[in-house]
């Protein structure tokens, strides 16, 4: 190489700059969805509802309920998947409540660091 073809060539430093200076390429990330518990999901709701069918088979005998002045006969099995009933929207509903208290305490909670 002539002195004159290594004058025109850029120092190495020149090509770190013009790569840095170019905006890299977005990566494309793909999600996994490894472990997402659907498959222990799906046998504990098959185990569960196996249960409840054995549950309602053995459970047929009617019974009388007496409530506030109302008397009234239904099959035992009504009863019980009437109160596991009532139990889960209860329990869906406190905790409904006590996640959206919990979120505006972590809103403020981060307002007040976003203000320091």
């Amino acid at each position: 190489m002539s002195d004159n073809e290594k004058d025109q060539q850029a120092p190495p430093s020149a090509d770190i700059a013009d790569e840095s200076s170019q905006t890299a390429p977005a990566v494309v990330r793909e999600r996994v969805f490894v472990g997402t518990g659907l498959f222990w999901g799906l046998i504990v709701g098959v185990i569960l509802a196996v249960a409840v069918l054995i549950l309602s088979a053995q459970n047929t005998a009617r019974i009388t309920v007496s409530f506030l002045g109302w008397d009234f006969s239904t099959p035992l099995i009504v009863v019980v998947l009437g109160a596991l009933l009532i139990g889960v929207v209860l329990d869906e509903l406190f905790g409904l409540v006590y996640r959206k208290r919990r979120r505006r305490t972590l809103r403020e909670r981060d307002e007040l660091q976003r203000l320091r």
